[in-house]
C-alpha cells in the first residue's frame, strides 16, 4: 500500500516528540483521515516510524515506536481522529530516506498507510473452508 510521507514531521535526535508547530502541521492529514472513516468507518491507517542510522538497533526501534505513537496520540487528542482506527509500527533504521549512515533529520520521520485493503483481506481468510475443515484447493 502507498505510504504518504509527513515532510512537516521531524524529530530530533533521541527525541519522539512532537512539537507544537509540528503538531499544528497535521491537521491536513487528520482532516483527510477522518473524511475517508466518515465515508467509511471500518477505515484503518498504520502510521509508521522510522529513525537515522546512527545509535543502536533496539534503542532505535524503539524509539521509531515511540515516534509513531506520538504522532497517533496527536491526530487522536488535538484532531479527534478516532485511535480504533489507527495503528503504530516502528522500523527502526530500516528504510533510510536518504542513504546515510551519518545524523539524518529527515530520517527522523514518520509516514502514514491506508491499510484498509490489507486488513480487509486477511479477514477473509479462514472463510471458504471446504468439508472437513481442510481449505479449499
Amino acid at each position: 500500500m502507498r505510504s504518504v510521507d509527513i515532510d512537516t514531521i521531524t524529530f530530533d535526535t533521541g527525541s519522539f516528540t512532537v512539537t507544537p508547530d509540528q503538531a499544528a502541521r497535521l491537521s491536513t492529514i487528520a482532516a483527510a483521515i477522518n473524511q475517508a472513516i466518515r465515508a467509511n468507518p471500518q477505515e484503518v491507517f498504520l502510521i509508521e516510524g522510522y529513525t537515522d542510522a546512527v545509535g543502536s538497533d533496539v534503542d532505535n526501534l524503539s524509539l521509531s515506536d515511540r515516534r509513531a505513537q506520538s504522532v497517533a496520540t496527536v491526530l487522536t487528542q488535538q484532531f479527534q481522529v478516532p485511535p480504533e482506527n489507527l495503528t503504530t509500527q516502528g522500523y527502526g533504521e530500516q528504510y533510510l530516506k536518504v542513504n546515510t549512515q551519518n545524523a539524518s533529520r529527515e530520517n527522523r520521520r514518520v509516514t502514514v498507510r491506508r491499510i484498509t485493503p490489507l486488513i480487509q483481506q486477511g479477514q477473509g481468510q479462514g472463510q471458504g473452508q471446504g468439508q472437513g475443515g481442510q481449505p479449499p484447493r
